[in-house]
C-alpha cells in the first residue's frame, strides 16, 4: 500500500499553495516571457509607452489561464496602466456618471469623444467595458420585457405575467438568475387606515431565457391579491428587478446588471364611486382649500390618471406645505396612497422635509415633453371591482 506517502505529498504540495485567504497560483514563467518584459522594459524607458503596451501584452498573452504573472510584468503593467488612463480620467468620471443617471445618449457621446482620442492599453479596456455596458442596456430595452396583471375573476385576484417581445435581428440569451418580483400595495379606508403589503418574490423567469427575433413570449410569475372590500382604493403594484447577470448576443457576453425587467400596477376603486378621471389641477385645488374632507381628497387621489399622479403632486406641494402640522398630519393617508413611498415619513415634519426636497430635485430635473395617452385610455382606467 503506496497511497499514504502518495496522498502526504499532494497535502505537502497544496498546502505549499495555501494561503490564510485561500490557493494562490505560483508565479510562472518561460524565457520567451522574461525576454519580452525586459523588451518592454526597454521600450518603457525610451518613452515608447505604445510600442511598449504592445510589447508587454504579447508577453501576458503567453502566461496560462489560471497562473500569476512575475511581479516585474506585474509592476510593469500598473506603471503603464497610470500613463494610459491619466489623460482620460476626467472624461471616464463623466461617463460613470451620465450611466449612474442612465443618460445613455449623453454617455454615448463621451464615448465616443474618448474613443476618438484613440485610447490604449487599459484606457481602450476600459472604454470596451463601458461600450460593453451600454450595448447591455440597449439590448435590455429592446428585449420589450413588460409585466402585466390579469384579473382571474375571482375576487381581488390577479395574476403576474412576464411579456418579451424582443425587437432585434437577432437571438438574445438573457442569464439572470436571482431576479425578483417585489409586490407592494396599499388600501385606504375612508378614515385613513391604511392596509400595506409588500412582498419580495425570487423568481428564475430570466435565468436562462432564449428569445428570437419578432417573437412573443408569455411567463406566468404568480398570483396576487389587492383586495378593496371596506376601503375606498387599493394600489397593487409590482417590479421585475435583475441582481445581475448577462445577455449574450452576437457572439458578445453583455453585462446585464440591475436592471428593471418590468412594472405594472392595478388600481382598484370602492364600486360606488364615481369612475370618472380625476384632473390633476383638480385635485391640487382641493389642497389648496385646505381639503376639508379626508375621504373626499382620497376619492381624488385614487381617481388620477396613474401617469399623472406626479404632475398632481407638483401642482398640490405649495397647498400641502401651507399647512399647519395638524392638518398636514389629517392629510398624510392621501400622501402615502399617490406616493405609494417603500418607507414614509412618519410625522408632519418628516413630510415637510420630503416635499421640500421633491420640489428642489423636480424644479432642477429637465422636464421632456410626453406623449401621454387620452384621458379616455382604457390601460389607465381603475380595474373593474369583481362582483
Amino acid at each position: 500500500m503506496k497511497r499514504a506517502p502518495v496522498l502526504a505529498v499532494l497535502a505537502a504540495l497544496l498546502a505549499a499553495c495555501a494561503t490564510q485567504g485561500g490557493f494562490v497560483w505560483s508565479e510562472w514563467s518561460s524565457a520567451e516571457l522574461v525576454r519580452g518584459v525586459a523588451r518592454a522594459s526597454e521600450l518603457e524607458r525610451a518613452g515608447e509607452l505604445r510600442g511598449a503596451r504592445d510589447e508587454l501584452d504579447r508577453a501576458l498573452a503567453l502566461v496560462p489561464q489560471g497562473r500569476v504573472a512575475p511581479s516585474d510584468a506585474r509592476a510593469l503593467d500598473a506603471r503603464l496602466a497610470l500613463v494610459e488612463v491619466q489623460p482620460f480620467e476626467g472624461l471616464f468620471d463623466e461617463l460613470a456618471g451620465a450611466l449612474e443617471r442612465r443618460e445613455h445618449d449623453a454617455a454615448g457621446r463621451i464615448l465616443a469623444r474618448i474613443e476618438a482620442r484613440g485610447p490604449v492599453g487599459a484606457a481602450a479596456r476600459r472604454a470596451e467595458g463601458f461600450r460593453n455596458i451600454l450595448a447591455g442596456r440597449a439590448t435590455a430595452a429592446a428585449l420589450g420585457l413588460a409585466l402585466e396583471a390579469r384579473a382571474t375573476g375571482n375576487e381581488g385576484e390577479f395574476e403576474v405575467l412576464l411579456r418579451a417581445n424582443p425587437q432585434t435581428e437577432t437571438a438574445v440569451h438573457l442569464r439572470c438568475p436571482g431576479a425578483s418580483l417585489v409586490f407592494s400595495s396599499l388600501g385606504t379606508s375612508e378614515t385613513g387606515i391604511e392596509s400595506r403589503a409588500r412582498r419580495r418574490v425570487l423568481t428564475d423567469a430570466l435565468a436562462d431565457l432564449e428569445l428570437e427575433p419578432q417573437v412573443e413570449v408569455e411567463i406566468r410569475l404568480g398570483t396576487f391579491y389587492v383586495p378593496v372590500r371596506g376601503l375606498v382604493a387599493a394600489r397593487g403594484r409590482w417590479e421585475l428587478i435583475t441582481l445581475g447577470g448577462s445577455i449574450q448576443r452576437d457572439g458578445r457576453e453583455l453585462p446585464a446588471n440591475a436592471f428593471r425587467a418590468g412594472e405594472c400596477e392595478v388600481l382598484r376603486l370602492d364600486p360606488r364611486l364615481p369612475t370618472g378621471e380625476v384632473d390633476p389641477q383638480e385635485f391640487a385645488a382641493y389642497v389648496e382649500r385646505g381639503a376639508p374632507s379626508l375621504p373626499a381628497l382620497l376619492e381624488r387621489a385614487a381617481r388620477l390618471v396613474p401617469t399623472r399622479r406626479d404632475e398632481a403632486l407638483d401642482l398640490a406641494t405649495p397647498g400641502f406645505l401651507r399647512l399647519v402640522n395638524d392638518e398636514l398630519e389629517r392629510l398624510a393617508p392621501a400622501l402615502r396612497f399617490l406616493t405609494l413611498l417603500e418607507d414614509p415619513p412618519a410625522t408632519p415634519a418628516g413630510w415637510r422635509a420630503w416635499l421640500e426636497a421633491r420640489a428642489q430635485v423636480r424644479a432642477r430635473a429637465p422636464r421632456p415633453k410626453l406623449d401621454l395617452p387620452d384621458a379616455g385610455s382604457e390601460a389607465l382606467r381603475p380595474q373593474p371591482n369583481e362582483p
